[in-house]
């Protein structure tokens, strides 16, 4: 992640990796095979790390919508302390490159938005949400938002702490879900 944070996935290749390593790069075409194989692996981290976070929250002993606050602090404290995240997720190595690497990272979003779309439901059953708000559309317009704040923050060369605004987002989304009186 950290040549991708620095460089850029276009610069992410087996030699720059076995070099950053410390092994040779013939070992490093044995485990992954080529660039695309890597950078699945990479997915494969970054989901088994966010999956680790998201279980350590507590999230059991919150209400639904606090839990759902919750996730996206702790989100956006991932990408904060995984900067690579955000040029991995807008390189053009995923817009128009490698077709398994894309289908991984889909995936990824897919599982997070099935996530959050959960959370949503969940307090809409409570009533801390509206009934009209469709779940899986407004996890979307969520992602969007943590996605967009998370490309400002690349684009400012990240000059402010990324999960500190976490609370802008969500205030101004989840108050337009709140139950009409």
């Amino acid at each position: 992640m950290e040549i991708i944070r620095h460089e850029g996935v276009a610069r992410l290749t087996t030699r720059s990796l076995s070099r950053a390593v410390g092994i040779a790069q013939p070992t490093l075409f044995l485990h992954f095979g080529n660039k695309s194989h890597i950078l699945v692996a990479l997915v494969d981290t970054i989901q088994e790390r966010l999956q680790k976070e998201m279980a350590g929250l507590g999230l059991e002993r919150l209400t639904p919508l606090e839990r759902l606050k919750t996730v996206i602090r702790a989100h956006l404290h991932f990408i904060q302390q995984q900067p690579g995240i955000p040029r991995l997720l807008f390189s053009e190595e995923l817009q128009s490159g490698d077709p398994a690497f894309r289908d991984r990272m889909n995936e990824l979003v897919q599982y997070f938005l099935n996530f959050l779309a959960q959370l949503i439901g969940a307090a809409q059953a409570q009533g801390e949400i509206r009934a009209d708000i469709v779940p899986q559309q407004n996890a979307c317009i969520l992602i969007a938002a943590v996605q967009g704040l998370a490309f400002r923050w690349v684009l400012s060369d990240q000059r402010f702490v990324l999960s500190e605004q976490a609370d802008a987002v969500i205030t101004a989304l989840i108050s337009g879900w709140a139950p009409r009186n």
